[in-house]
């Protein structure tokens, strides 16, 4: 399923996402951060390391498309290579601590 709207509120550091079957989901731009698969953040955890928290006042600064598998996130701290794809995203938004 695929996201019909994304609303970024940069003040508060959440993204809304309304999917195609009307259901509303809230996320942290934080937490989102702190999800990230790509390979870097993967390889740390393989490594049985901690992903840094994202620091104090994350934003998320772009959004593109990833033709209709997902969307690439740039973050403030430089951090732009995570792909999330719409069943990933829908599943993250479902977790309670996506969501403050």
């Amino acid at each position: 399923m695929h996201a019909r709207t994304l609303s970024l509120q940069r003040l508060s550091g959440i993204m809304e996402i309304t999917w195609q079957d009307g259901e509303r989901q809230r996320i942290t731009h934080a937490f989102l951060r702190s999800r990230c698969r790509c390979t870097r953040c993967l390889a740390v955890e393989l490594r049985g390391e901690s992903v840094a928290a994202p620091p104090e006042g994350l934003r998320i600064i772009d959004i593109q498309p990833v033709g209709a598998y997902g969307i690439q996130i740039s973050f403030s701290d430089g951090h732009d290579r995570g792909v999330y794809p719409w069943a990933y995203l829908r599943e993250l938004a479902s977790l309670p601590e996506a969501d403050p």
